[in-house]
C-alpha cells in the first residue's frame, strides 16, 4: 500500500467514479484503475463492486474510508 493508491481510493470514494478521480488527480482513468487494483491486491480486500460503469463501495471499502487517520 502506498500514498498514491490511498489518494486514488479516497478520490474514487469522494467522487464516485474512476474517471472523476482521474480528472481530480490529473492522471488517466486506467492509471486510477490500476492503483485501485494494486491496493485491493496488497490489502487482500475487495473495495468496490462493479455494476456496469458504477462503483459501489463494499463494506470493507467503506470501513477503510472511515478508518482513523494516523
Amino acid at each position: 500500500m502506498n500514498l498514491r493508491q490511498i489518494e486514488a481510493f479516497r478520490s474514487v470514494m469522494r467522487l464516485g467514479s474512476m474517471t472523476a478521480a482521474a480528472d481530480a488527480l490529473h492522471t488517466s482513468q486506467p492509471n486510477v484503475s490500476r492503483l485501485i487494483a494494486q491496493l485491493e491486491l496488497s490489502t487482500g480486500l475487495k473495495l468496490f463492486e462493479r455494476a456496469g460503469v458504477r462503483l459501489i463501495p463494499t463494506k470493507e471499502g467503506s470501513a477503510l474510508q472511515r478508518s482513523p487517520k494516523s
